[in-house]
């Protein structure tokens, strides 16, 4: 199968591509910035801006199916209104362009921001579940509310199966050394 993987040099893009190639399965990266080399390399690297409708479509030109991961990934990155611009516009250019092309299946990255997370705002109750949601407390977070709204509808008039992720921190193998330093603080916090 050839599958497209948007934001490819990201962290998620970077084990993604690697599992998929692991897999047998043709890659094809694509990215504002180029990979690095190493492991989770695609077969293919197309440098892209997805905020361009046009762009999206040649991207997904001959493919089966895509992992789209490629968006600001968090809040505070840079403005809330470039953030929440940029993030929706991404994913529909993505999700419209896929359904055009008449991909399998698209496969992307919403965020468990969606229901609330961090909690600036108390939960309206516990444990959460998906009828919390959404409880958005960021631009971020509210592009991703609003993309899971774009996805299914634009899911249902396609008939394409969209698989939206809600990730929560997304870390590299280096992050976890960084854990025992904030053992002490999360005891502390719960005394």
């Amino acid at each position: 199968m050839r599958i497209c993987v948007t934001g490819s040099s990201g962290k998620a893009g970077r084990a993604v591509v690697a599992d998929l190639a692991e897999h047998g399965h043709r890659v094809v990266g694509v990215d504002l910035v180029p990979p690095g080399g190493g492991s989770g390399e695609p077969a293919e690297f197309l440098r892209a801006d997805l905020t361009d409708y046009g762009q999206a479509v040649e991207v997904l030109a001959g493919i089966d199916a895509v992992v789209h991961l490629a968006n600001i990934p968090a809040p505070g990155l840079r403005t809330p209104s470039v953030t929440f611009n940029d993030n929706m516009t991404m994913n529909f250019n993505v999700f419209q362009a896929a359904a055009e092309a008449g991909l399998r299946r698209v496969v992307w990255a919403s965020s468990e921001t969606t229901l609330g997370l961090p909690f600036a705002v108390p939960p309206k109750y516990a444990p959460v579940d998906e009828d919390h949601y959404p409880l958005p407390s960021s631009t971020y977070a509210l592009s991703k509310v609003a993309s899971e709204t774009v996805a299914g509808h634009i899911a249902e008039w396609s008939g394409m199966p969209f698989v939206a992720l809600r990730f929560s921190n997304i870390l590299g193998p280096a992050d976890y050394a960084a854990f025992p330093a904030y053992w002490d603080e999360i005891g502390r916090a719960h005394v």
